[in-house]
């Protein structure tokens, strides 16, 4: 009989650790959510060579790079533009102009900020321009069905360890909260 009042209250002090480390865990929020452009890239008026460097700029902070790929046989980028955070300062914010280099040459066109639609726009560098200059909304970045190759600088980093965390406080927190219904049906 004994043994079991020592041990209701190790059971407790577990739940209430669990209930509390769960606690930090939901008042921590989501990372803000990348705005993405995509579109086509031409050089001189022809289409860039599959590698070439895209650099994404918010002011003078870079926020994001890819590199230029080929589909369907036209050059083609996507890039994503982190929010501004604790380890993306100067990056995205609402309507923040985005300036974009090829090959680290600025290009004709920029964009605006916002995290909520996929932004097609078409890049153009030096010569004649072949490409609109306009972003337009598409849907959004999940509608796309043609795979597209991984981005740098995208801010998404670590949002695995992350649900692994958060899987394992709340299982902490249901395994706490099962002791402590035990510890009270025993009681009973």
């Amino acid at each position: 009989m004994t043994a079991s009042w020592i041990r209701m209250p190790i059971l407790a002090l577990a739940a209430t650790g669990a209930i509390a480390a769960s606690a930090v865990a939901f008042a921590q929020a989501p990372p803000n959510p990348p705005s993405r452009f995509a579109g086509s890239v031409t050089i001189n008026g022809a289409p860039a060579p599959a590698g070439a460097s895209i650099q994404a700029k918010v002011g003078a902070a870079n926020c994001g790079s890819a590199a230029v790929f080929i589909e369907a046989g036209q050059s083609r980028y996507v890039v994503d533009v982190p929010a501004a955070d604790g380890t993306n300062a100067g990056c995205g914010t609402d309507g923040a102009t985005v300036t974009f280099l090829v090959n680290g040459v600025q290009a004709a066109q920029t964009g605006q900020w916002a995290n909520f639609k996929l932004s097609e726009l078409n890049l153009t560098v030096g010569g004649a321009a072949t490409a609109t200059a306009t972003a337009t909304t598409t849907g959004t970045a999940a509608a796309t069905s043609t795979p597209r190759p991984p981005t740098t600088g995208s801010g998404t980093e670590g949002s695995a360890e992350t649900s692994w965390l958060l899987l394992t406080v709340l299982g902490g927190v249901a395994l706490g909260a099962g002791a402590t219904a035990a510890a009270v049906t025993r009681r009973k």
